[in-house]
């Protein structure tokens, strides 16, 4: 399985505040770096040798929760947590197929606290395909 790294991370926070706006601080505009260093490693964690979170979905919600939910950079969690996700599924063969409508809705969500983050790995298998 392909993950992503810190710097694809920073990376992305960057290009979508330099493309769609927003205050970026620099060198990394973090807020909360622990928080990704944390993120980085849970989404890799094992316990008694199993993978904490097997499945791609739940991997990718983890990615997109953790991001926008532990405000990780100062400006632009949102969009970066939603790129991280469709970055990571993208490179483990998965589309996410929902309407920009839909997808806006539940990030503005996901932002509110109003979902978990088990109903939000629900909500990735539910809209993610493999790609043939």
């Amino acid at each position: 399985m392909e993950y992503l790294q810190k710097e694809d991370i920073t990376r992305i926070n960057f290009l979508t505040i330099r493309h769609v706006g927003g205050n970026f601080v620099p060198p990394a505009n973090f807020l909360h770096e622990e928080n990704l260093d944390y993120l980085l490693e849970a989404v890799q964690a094992e316990m008694f040798g199993a993978p904490l979170y097997p499945d791609v979905h739940q991997k990718a919600g983890l990615y997109f929760f953790n991001i926008i939910s532990n405000h990780i950079f100062q400006d632009g969690n949102k969009r970066t947590g939603l790129e991280a996700a469709l970055l990571f599924l993208q490179l483990n063969g998965y589309d996410l197929l929902v309407d920009d409508e839909l997808l806006i809705n539940f990030t503005l969500a996901v932002a509110s606290a109003e979902y978990t983050l088990e109903t939000v790995q629900d909500w990735f298998k539910d809209h993610i395909q493999a790609v043939v």
